[in-house]
């Protein structure tokens, strides 16, 4: 806390001079901060001075409640993770804004970020997940800004969400990152980070001290650089047994091996220094002057699978966990070896193809020690430094085994209750990763809720998460998705999902940053969308065509549908939270409802024989029709024996009353309702 409280002294002294105004959307405003003006031209905003809106909030909002603190040692408490609700918060647009009469954006930051924490806590959030938030490389940048995972150093946060007020005053970013991680410990949030161990951005700060940990191109294969097609093998392929072989005999392997060339210190080691010390003393960017000097650059980042449509990772590169090949690509290659006394790799210099990519299962012999330390400490480094609560590792499956149970190893020394998200999509992993100490995984559920109207979809969405050996995130959108505000526009869909979101079974609840306010433009294109997905905003849309990983984008605070949405998410938080202890055994789910496939109904439900308690829920699929519900048929026994039916939703809100049993309810085009049981009885 004695950080969160010299910003906020801070903030209380820059009021005394400040002469700026700057607009914000009124819809930060949650709490009735009343010394602000208007601006006619400029609706659904206010003017405000900053440092007082500011510390206003962090006062009153967060310091003030001492009723809301939680733990404030940056420790975990014992709990099921199914009874998280996690918030995706991506900083540098989260709290982005046009602050004057410019039309510049300028990015979020923690301080920002900060001020709005108590606004997700009304939702129900229980952990805070910052996307990547790490200093990232400027070479290659995708779109404006570049991605937050083409991280440049994995030791220091990004300066860019720095807030200008505080850097001002001498608070660089980690006394903001420390103040941000105090202020959601006080509201008895959780802070999770994802890191990025597999690729790194192609001019990262190690390369310096280490280019022999990265791969290299000559400089004139870098724009039209690509990988070689595979004939015979399908799209996505696996680059294993025989399509290993394939993809290391096929036409055009060995020129493109060829474009591959050793380090700069191998090169020319004395040009290599001259190269370093110039760096130190102008500190131009290292890749630059290597490029200049060398004609030589990293190698660009590619999916790890054979045959991918989608163009190379420009802004990324790969990093070297071996020395050596594995022993498969050795057989393929043959016993030639190259000119270097330390050339392993067989007449080549060192390269790396999609079986390289993937060190989970193509492992060398020859582990690069040294950077395997470098990134076992990187999560505890934020542990200690920070306090932080738990971490999303970036295709962690795909690091070496022997690496991730490293990294797994360190972090529980730090603190055993740690939470450990994994990036995994296919729940038949998830054993094996529940064994090395991950508490979740990604899933696929987030590809399930575009098909919500089908005859299946909750069959199909049950059948991969009530088995999994661990939960799956519960999301209606991720970070790389197209947007559930793009499939649904109808609002009594909306209002349908976000409820049944948070009441699947073996599932936490996820809510990516933008849901709030119905945002409709992805963050980024990577999964289940194409290059159109882009383009979803009007024209005239000041966003139109941006994605916030790439470039310097706002989310849409002054939508109308903010305040309906935040309403729905509140509701739906009270909902989760009565029937918490029913949901968060799995056991107590009702089976039987989920297999009954119908055009009209979707049902779901819970029973707990032990607390005789439960609730269904009950959807109309329909947007055009009535369903007629014959509660004797509908409803297992528990929630139909006395002669009235108890609801606790109906009509969007919260409610107690009751229906007569044996007279049919009509359930209007695309409502929900939730009943629950009234009398003490067993299925």
């Amino acid at each position: 806390m004695d950080t969160l409280v010299k910003i906020i002294n801070i903030l209380k002294a820059g009021e005394e001079t400040a002469r700026q105004k700057y607009y914000i959307p009124e819809a930060w405003n949650y709490f009735g901060y009343t010394d602000y003006e208007r601006d006619p031209a400029r609706p659904k905003e206010i003017l405000v001075c900053p440092y007082h809106f500011l510390r206003s909030c962090l006062e009153r909002q967060i310091l003030a409640p001492k009723e809301t603190a939680g733990p404030q040692t940056g420790t975990v408490e014992k709990a099921n993770v199914t009874e998280q609700i996690i918030y995706g918060m991506f900083p540098r647009s989260f709290t982005a804004w046009t602050h004057d009469h410019s039309s510049r954006v300028y990015p979020g930051s923690f301080l920002k970020s900060m001020a709005l924490l108590p606004l997700l806590k009304e939702f129900g959030v229980d952990v805070v997940y910052l996307l990547p938030v790490l200093e990232t490389g400027t070479k290659y940048l995708k779109g404006e800004v570049g991605s937050p995972y083409a991280i440049r150093n994995h030791y220091r946060l990004d300066p860019e969400l720095n807030d200008p007020l505080l850097r001002a005053a001498g608070v660089g970013t980690e006394e903001e990152f420390k103040a941000f991680v105090e202020a959601c410990h006080l509201l008895g949030m959780k802070v999770m980070l994802d890191f990025v161990f597999r690729t790194a951005s192609r001019d990262h700060d190690l390369i310096i001290a280490h280019p022999e940990w990265f791969y290299w191109i000559e400089h004139r294969h870098n724009a039209d650089f690509i990988l070689p097609h595979v004939e015979k093998v399908p799209v996505l392929s696996a680059a294993r047994g025989k399509n290993l072989k394939k993809l290391y005999s096929t036409p055009g392997i060995e020129d493109h091996l060829r474009k591959f060339t050793y380090p700069p210190s191998v090169l020319d080691p004395q040009r290599w220094e001259e190269v370093k010390e110039r760096q130190k003393r102008t500190g131009e960017n290292i890749l630059t002057l290597i490029e200049e000097a060398f004609g030589i650059t990293t190698v660009p980042g590619f999916s790890n699978v054979i045959n991918d449509p989608q163009p190379p990772w420009f802004d990324v590169t790969y990093l070297k966990f071996y020395f050596d090949l594995h022993p498969e690509a050795r057989a393929c290659l043959g016993r030639k070896r190259g000119p270097h006394p330390d050339d392993a790799f067989h007449g080549y210099a060192p390269f790396i193809l999609q079986d390289g990519a993937c060190a989970n299962v193509h492992r060398g012999k020859v582990p690069n020690k040294e950077l395997w330390d470098y990134l076992i400490g990187v999560v505890p480094y934020y542990q200690k430094n920070y306090g932080i609560d738990g971490a999303r590792i970036d295709m962690g499956h795909a690091l070496p085994p022997e690496l991730m149970q490293a990294i797994i190893k360190e972090i529980k020394a730090v603190n055993p209750e740690f939470i450990l998200w994994s990036e995994e999509f296919n729940y038949r992993n998830a054993p094996a990763l529940k064994r090395n100490g991950f508490h979740f995984i990604t899933g696929s559920l987030w590809a399930f809720f575009k098909h919500f109207a089908g005859r299946d979809f909750l069959a199909e969405a049950i059948s991969r998460t009530y088995p999994s050996e661990l939960p799956i995130t519960g999301a209606l959108e991720m970070p790389d998705t197209p947007r559930l505000a793009f499939y649904y526009q109808d609002k009594r869909r909306i209002e349908a999902l976000v409820l049944l979101n948070y009441l699947l079974p073996n599932t936490v609840p996820f809510l990516n940053n933008g849901l709030e306010l119905l945002e409709r433009q992805p963050m980024n294109l990577g999964l289940d969308n194409t290059e159109a997905g882009r383009y979803v905003l009007d024209e005239d849309d000041p966003m139109y065509g941006k994605l916030a990983f790439f470039d310097n984008y706002c989310l849409h605070w002054l939508t109308e549908d903010f305040a309906w949405m935040s309403a729905l998410l509140r509701k739906a938080s009270q909902v989760r939270a009565h029937f918490l202890s029913l949901i968060k055994d799995k056991t107590n789910f009702i089976m039987a409802l989920t297999k009954e496939k119908r055009d009209d109904l979707i049902k779901l439900g819970y029973y707990s024989k032990r607390e005789q308690r439960g609730f269904v829920f009950i959807a109309n699929k329909d947007l055009e029709k009535e369903a007629e519900i014959v509660w004797k048929k509908e409803l297992p026994r528990p929630f139909r024996s006395g002669p009235e039916v108890r609801f606790f939703y109906r009509s969007g809100e919260l409610t107690d009353l009751s229906w007569p049993v044996a007279k049919p309810f009509k359930l209007a085009p695309g409502e929900v309702v939730i009943v629950q049981t009234r009398k003490e009885e067993a299925l």
